[in-house]
């Protein structure tokens, strides 16, 4: 393989989860793609900057695209994506996945989440590890940007393919876990102040399913506290759980009253009803329209023997000793709100 021209200018390695319908509520991860890039460092996040994909203490980089590699969606190797040689595609430009079934090509689309790994690139061993290099960061990012400036393809599509796409990402210091002994799920949400929903959230492994069958007195309060998810989200990967019956809207009703009435959330009434994705909920709803309630509660009793899709890592797990587990962001309280 011939060495590609950018390929001595790389200055880290990037993991990114690549989804089949980026932004849709129920986006499953399709691929994974390992970049090699260069990056400088333009800015440091202060709780002044702070946005969408940004938080304080981030640090905001620039550079471009050297080369890309496609790897599968699921792994057993943590590391693989550190490995010496992978399955490099056209230098300086994301990597493509061609999808028979729907017959559509599909690559890395902003925004982005994954990890990023500054160090010699040169002491990369095949198969892939973590090397133990003093002078190396290993640390969550965010895609913000890439080839943005340029359109679609980049500086590579209108000037020359070896001068890489352009992009922004941001560097996020502490928001990754090399997974210790006995580090499970609850372990890791009680340790660092979050919840095993949100590490399944930006944590795309751990969102594989397995069969069970429910057993008297479940309910989806029961499962959700069993294995560490969300009633949304059981409803979400069992279709059975979808069941919903017309409610009329009367005058003064909103989805505050409604869910109150019902014993659900807001969230779970707009998961039955998109077209209210965006409504307020302390907003009267339009007197007259005709919209879906969920038939099976959340504290209802589920049919003895009925078979559900639940999460397959269970919050007591052992998780896979040396791998890595990307923990959400934690909020930071500004002087105005103390």
């Amino acid at each position: 393989m011939a060495t590609p021209a950018l390929q001595s200018v790389a200055n880290a390695r990037l993991l990114l989860h690549q989804l089949d319908y980026p932004g849709a509520m129920t986006a499953k991860p399709v691929a994974r793609q390992s970049w090699e890039v260069s990056l400088k460092q333009v800015d440091l996040i202060s709780s002044r900057d702070n946005g969408p994909g940004i938080d304080t203490g981030d640090i905001l980089c620039e550079g471009f695209l050297c080369r890309a590699a496609l790897l599968p969606a699921r792994t057993t190797e943590p590391w693989d994506w550190l490995a010496k040689e992978l399955p490099w595609q056209e230098p300086g430009l994301r990597a493509v996945l061609d999808e028979p079934e729907a017959g559509r090509r599909s690559t890395i689309e902003v925004p982005s989440e994954g990890l990023c790994w500054f160090g010699d690139l040169n002491g990369l061993t095949t198969p892939g590890s973590l090397p133990d290099q003093p002078r190396a960061v290993l640390a969550g990012v965010s895609l913000l940007l890439v080839g943005a400036a340029y359109g679609p393809g980049g500086i590579g599509a209108l000037l020359h393919a070896e001068l890489g796409e352009a992009i922004t990402v941001a560097i996020k210091p502490n928001r990754v876990q090399v997974i210790g002994p006995g580090d499970s799920l609850a372990l890791l949400a009680a340790r660092y102040g979050t919840t095993i929903e949100a590490l399944r959230q930006v944590n795309p492994e751990l969102q594989d399913l397995k069969a069970v069958t429910a057993a008297k007195g479940d309910s989806l309060y029961r499962l959700a506290g069993c294995y560490g998810t969300s009633t949304g989200s059981l409803r979400q990967d069992n279709p059975a759980l979808m069941q919903s019956f017309p409610h009329l809207v009367a005058d003064g009703d909103t989805l505050a009253n409604l869910a109150s009435r019902q014993q659900e959330t807001v969230s779970a009434l707009r998961l039955f009803n998109p077209q209210l994705a965006r409504y307020p909920a302390s907003a009267p709803l339009p007197a007259g329209v005709t919209i879906q309630l969920p038939a099976i509660g959340v504290a209802d009793s589920l049919a003895v023997g009925m078979e559900l899709l639940v999460p397959l890592v269970e919050p007591g797990d052992p998780l896979s000793l040396g791998g890595w587990v990307l923990l959400p962001p934690q909020r930071v309280v500004g002087l105005a709100e103390l």
